[in-house]
């Protein structure tokens, strides 16, 4: 617009001149043909010119015209040229950034505002004709002359950091863009980027923070963006994956660790991305000298501004110990309820086993309306053998007829020690006619069954035997009273001389 404006009144004055040129010329000439050659008056010469003089005033005018052509062009450019220049200098003046021209012997020539107060100055005056020293202490001034200065001889441009000093001589970090002119002279725009230092230091220490934190860390950890990359990762990770950790971070990690092209089936990495939940597994894994060892793995989404999960960190525990040791106890509790349960010289459940048991069938039982009988038998003259023999025989004595129990009962028959010499029979889905039959089996296998013990002489044992099953009829049919007409006629066999099968009185 400075141009435009301009242009119009410098090319007005080149045509009035030009103009004034060519009538200076037209009544130059007839003002000499009349006064000083006196051939006519001045007015006929002005409009009545000779045959030879049109071409002269003619060659003259387009002369002036050219000269006044070139002259307004010439206007033209020197106008253009300080629009600018004046536009360039407006620039340089608002700039943000500091800007300053050196001569060659290192004096500002040219210091704009915002570099004065860069510097602390009030006005760029200050600075005028002083030293670049001004700006720079001693020591950061023979840096530059050792190290900036060959290198803008050699390459004409330097861009770096340096350490400023301002008027009040307090420091700054200075970002200094430095060029170099023909006459030796030095063109250098300069940037306050104190804060920004500050804030890099403090975000290197925060790094440097959770650096060490992360390296402290002595359990498995690494840390993955949204598509599976590992983009963090501490030695004991890489250990037990037995990889460096240069050689995961920045590889996805299905990819690098187990050379799959999508992601593991069950990853809680991916759990976790999708839920935006915390998850946790239990995982056996294979070190790199064979030996299995179970870890729980925790994953925690890492949430961003909108909520979503931007990354996943993984943390891994060793549980092999506590693995041992929950398998060792729930060993020793099974080991614990067996004993309870478990009559330790026939191998057989004991009474409170059998107790359990025999309620379960009797509700099972009615609830489905099915039959349910029981047998109760014991040695006879087991005192005897006891005495004569000993304990030992006693003992074997009972182990032979578990034995028995053992192969002749159903998977689904229960047998038991009730107690001393007496065992149960829980017979699930019998009557009392097929409890009779199965007694009837037993006796007869252990009258033929011979046992040997002091003399050698043969022992053949036998048993009383009694006999109940549960009535549907009877809607208070319990435990108690089912094993009681159990116990009345087992004590009828014995009453009836024993080695027998009685049931129970209809």
């Amino acid at each position: 617009m400075v141009g435009a404006v301009k242009k119009i009144p410098d090319l007005n004055k080149v045509v009035l001149l030009v103009t004034a040129g060519v009538l200076v010329v037209w009544c130059g000439d007839a003002a000499y043909d009349s006064f000083i050659s006196h051939e006519g008056s001045f007015l006929d010469l002005l409009v009545n010119i000779r045959m030879h003089e049109p071409f002269l005033r003619i060659i003259l005018t387009i002369s002036f015209f050219i000269v006044g052509i070139l002259t307004a062009g010439l206007l033209r450019k020197r106008n253009q040229a300080e629009d600018k220049l004046k536009l360039h200098f407006t620039v340089i003046e608002t700039s943000m950034d500091g800007i300053a021209i050196y001569n060659k012997d290192n004096e500002f020539v040219y210091v704009n505002q915002a570099y004065a107060t860069i510097n602390g100055y009030e006005r760029p005056q200050e600075m005028i004709g002083k030293s670049c020293h001004l700006v720079y202490d001693d020591g950061e001034y023979a840096r530059m002359e050792q190290t900036v200065m060959p290198l803008l001889m050699k390459n004409k441009r330097w861009r770096g950091e340096l350490i400023a000093r301002r008027k009040n001589g307090s420091t700054y970090f200075q970002e200094a863009s430095i060029t170099m002119l023909d006459d030796g002279g030095r063109v250098c725009i300069v940037r306050d980027i104190t804060w920004r230092k500050r804030s890099e230091e403090r975000m290197h220490r925060s790094e440097r923070f959770l650096n060490t934190i992360f390296d402290s860390i002595r359990d498995p950890f690494c840390i993955f963006d949204n598509e599976f990359r590992i983009i963090k990762a501490n030695e004991a990770y890489a250990n037990l994956k037995n990889r460096r950790v240069e050689d995961l971070i920045g590889r996805k990690c299905h990819e690098v660790i187990e050379a799959r092209d999508t992601a593991c089936e069950g990853c809680v990495v991916g759990k976790t991305f999708n839920s935006a939940d915390p998850c946790a597994k239990d995982k056996q894994v294979v070190l790199k000298d064979g030996t299995a060892i179970w870890v729980e793995i925790f994953t925690y989404p890492i949430l961003d501004d909108n909520g979503k999960v931007s990354h996943v960190i993984e943390y891994t525990r060793d549980t092999t110990e506590r693995k041992k040791a929950e398998d060792e106890k729930r060993r020793l509790i099974e080991k614990l309820e067996y004993l309870s349960r478990t009559d330790g010289l026939t191998g057989l459940i004991n009474r409170r086993a059998l107790t359990d048991c025999l309620a379960y069938e009797i509700d099972r039982a009615k609830r489905y309306r099915s039959e349910l009988s029981l047998i109760l038998c014991d040695i006879d003259n087991f005192k005897e053998i006891n005495d004569t023999y000993g304990h030992d025989a006693g003992d074997r004595a009972l182990q032979t007829l578990s034995a028995t129990l053992k192969t002749l009962l159903r998977r689904t028959d229960i047998a038991g020690r009730y107690g001393g010499d007496e065992f149960m029979l829980i017979l699930p889905e019998t009557a009392v006619a097929g409890a009779k039959s199965l007694a009837d089996k037993l006796l007869i296998i252990m009258r033929d069954t011979g046992l040997f013990f002091q003399d050698n002489k043969p022992v053949h044992l036998s048993m009383s035997i009694g006999v109940s099953s549960l009535k549907q009829e009877d809607g208070g049919e319990t435990l108690d009273s089912l094993v009681k007409r159990a116990d009345e006629a087992m004590y009828a066999s014995k009453q009836g001389g024993r080695n027998r099968v009685s049931s129970e009185k209809a």
